[in-house]
Parts: structure tokens; C-alpha cells; sequence
């Protein structure tokens, strides 16, 4: 599919979320409908095109942070910010809308959240081996951070206490950095 297609496709879900409609991304595109049909075939599939796109760009990046020689606090970070990056899109009431009405899709999502949950315990360990960050249960991390990614995907909990996505996300990593306690 046309990667120009896809990234349209994306900055009307900024505007609109999954209500985009096929008329928004035409007059956008500046193209009609039937070629727009040409290429994407339906809405259901562009929806998979774009989350396949999303996954590939933040795989692409995770490539990049693994195999560079920083600090595991650098990797994490970096990790962070493109985890941050690649959800973003999907923490504004998209995921929430992904799951009533594409949920095949959703649980494509679900599953690559929590391998990406995985990934970043992966650098996390690397930080302990290296003797960077304590040692620390990582059965329990691992279910802390699932959890943390998940309760910040709810588009409502984010509107309670007036959070954005990328909002919650730098808390979450301010409480593994740092913790609770000052120093």
C-alpha cells in the first residue's frame, strides 16, 4: 500500500480517530474515491496497513537502540520515547475504538505491546547485568510495566486526570527511574 496513503490515513486519525472516513482521506489526498479504493481495497484494510506500518517504524527503531553502544539508561529511554511515539496515535481513544470495532486488530496491537513490554525488560536486565540498575523481581516489573502500559491506553482514565498520552508515559518512566524517594 502506498506509504502516503498510510501517513494521510494517520493524520486524519489525529483529527479523528477511527471515524475518519474515506471522503476525509480523498479530500486530503486529494484524490477520488475510487482510486483511493484502488489502492487501500477497504477501510479494514487500511486500518491493518497502518498498524502494520506503525509496528514496522518502531521495530526499525528498536533495531537502531539495541545495537548501539550507550548506556542501558540511554537505551531505555530512547526505547521509552519510541514506545511512546508508536502508541501515541493509539492513547487518544483510538485503542479503546480499535477494540469495538477492529478487534482482530486490537489483539494484533495487545500482543505487540506486550512483546514490546518484553523488550524493554530485556534492556532493563541489561542495565542490572551491567550493574547500572539494582537488581530488581522481574516477574513482578514485568507485570508492573504491563499493567502501567495498559491502564494508560484507557482514554478515559487519561481525560479523569486531565493526562495526555505522552503525559502519563513520562510519569510512568519518572517512577522507574527515580522511584518515590528524593535523594
Amino acid at each position: 500500500m502506498e506509504e502516503k496513503v498510510i501517513l494521510a490515513a494517520i493524520d486524519e486519525m489525529h483529527i479523528h480517530s477511527l471515524r475518519f472516513t474515506m471522503d476525509d482521506l480523498t479530500k486530503r489526498l486529494h484524490m477520488s474515491k475510487t482510486s483511493l479504493y484502488k489502492i487501500v481495497g477497504t477501510k479494514d484494510k487500511l486500518i491493518r496497513e497502518i498498524i502494520n506500518y506503525l509496528m514496522a517504524s518502531f521495530e526499525a527503531e528498536e533495531k537502531k537502540i539495541e545495537s548501539e553502544k550507550v548506556s542501558a539508561r540511554e537505551k531505555v529511554s530512547r526505547f521509552v520515547d519510541e514506545y511512546t511515539r508508536a502508541f501515541k496515535l493509539l492513547g487518544s481513544g483510538t485503542y479503546s475504538e480499535l477494540q469495538l470495532n477492529y478487534h482482530s486488530e486490537w489483539l494484533r496491537c495487545e500482543t505487540f505491546r506486550r512483546e514490546k513490554i518484553d523488550v524493554l525488560l530485556k534492556l532493563i536486565h541489561f542495565g542490572m547485568e551491567s550493574g547500572e540498575f539494582r537488581q530488581v523481581n522481574s516477574a513482578v516489573l514485568q507485570h508492573c510495566l504491563i499493567l502501567m502500559s495498559s491502564i494508560l491506553m484507557d482514554t478515559e482514565f487519561l481525560n479523569e486526570n486531565n493526562l495526555t498520552y505522552p503525559q502519563a508515559i513520562e510519569i510512568m518512566r519518572d517512577l522507574i527511574f527515580h522511584g518515590l524517594l528524593k535523594d
